[in-house]
């Protein structure tokens, strides 16, 4: 029987020189820079990375439009919040509480979510959203601490170290857990799981009649990706002492959801990429607060004008073009002339 390639099962190429360098340069690059505020910047960057990770195997690889993943990353955040606060249990394990209350909640709301199609499933899960943002601030028990959000937890409990190391340890751990994700993500995709998602994504009728199950497959898709925004959502509170209402804003969203069309829905590296540049542009523009949002705007513009599908498969089309273009050149050499096979 021959063999079908991976890249025709939709399965990820994963190139391990080029990750492994970007890795490094990325666990350094807080001893190289010498401003507290980038390694802020870079810091929130990969708690975002990890969240929209864990948005694209729901909206990306399954094609879910699911707009309700900020409330999931909240309610990861208030639940190790909470624990942190009320147990005093360790900062992982207040995570992992985090990411399965954020699973639980992802899955209630997937039931009623894989049951519907296109713009209706926008329009509840971003109803769900709201509804859980308006709950938060109309919190009058002291639980949530309604507007003003949740603070005094302990956190990571690195206050007595030095601010500059306590910043890199920081960013350290929220780097782990990219790159933890980011293997997560890569076995899921190429398991039977993410092949079974994407035949759904992309012909739903028949992955159905191949013996695919939708209801099965998405409430997976649901609280796998629901695990890890709650982790993220742990992250993003351990790191700034708060965890409020406002993780949940529409600007927020917009701002996340670019993230992940500029790098490349339903690609593993888009959506690190895509966090990575709009993070850098939008750190740049924060001295320019009254256009800042037009200009994020142009950009994402541009960038669905000149690369509708993102920039990784851009560069994935363009590299396969360049060793097309080489084989070619590699065989024409290696194909014997007229004058050689002459006796």
């Amino acid at each position: 029987m021959k063999s079908v390639p991976l890249r025709a099962l939709g399965w990820p190429q994963i190139k391990p020189i080029p990750l492994a360098i970007a890795g490094v340069l990325a666990a350094i690059l807080p001893m190289i820079l010498n401003s507290s505020y980038w390694v802020g910047v870079c810091t929130l960057a990969l708690i975002w990375m990890v969240l929209n990770q864990s948005w694209n195997l729901v909206l990306g690889y399954s094609g879910i439009w699911n707009f309700g993943q900020l409330a999931i990353y909240a309610i990861g955040g208030y639940a190790a919040a909470l624990v942190s606060l009320h147990t005093g249990l360790p900062w992982p394990i207040a995570l992992v509480v985090g990411g399965f209350a954020a699973t639980l909640v992802s899955l209630v709301l997937a039931i009623p979510s894989v049951r519907l199609r296109g713009i209706y499933v926008s329009l509840l899960t971003f109803g769900f959203s709201e509804v859980v943002r308006l709950l938060v601030i109309a919190d009058k028990t002291g639980i949530t601490g309604g507007t003003f959000g949740l603070s005094g937890f302990d956190g990571y409990g690195l206050q007595s170290m030095e601010p500059q190391a306590r910043y890199r340890l920081i960013y350290w751990i929220a780097l782990a857990f990219v790159i933890i994700t980011l293997v997560a993500m890569y076995f899921i995709v190429r398991s039977p799981l993410g092949t079974g998602l994407m035949a759904l994504r992309d012909n739903p009728s028949l992955a159905a009649a191949r013996g695919v199950s939708p209801i099965k497959y998405q409430l997976l898709s649901f609280g796998i990706s629901g695990f890890f925004a709650g982790i993220a959502g742990g992250l993003y509170a351990f790191t700034y002492g708060v965890v409020s209402p406002s993780l949940m804003g529409l600007g927020q969203m917009t701002l996340l959801v670019t993230m992940m069309v500029v790098g490349g829905l339903g690609t593993l590296t888009g959506p690190l990429i895509g966090t990575a540049i709009i993070t850098l542009v939008q750190a740049e523009l924060q001295n320019w607060p009254e256009i800042r949002l037009i200009l994020l705007g142009l950009v994402l513009l541009a960038i669905v004008v000149l690369m509708p599908r993102g920039v990784v498969p851009l560069l994935a089309g363009r590299m396969g073009r360049l060793n097309s273009w080489m084989s070619a050149g590699e065989s024409k050499e290696s194909k014997p002339t007229a004058t050689s096979t002459k006796t």
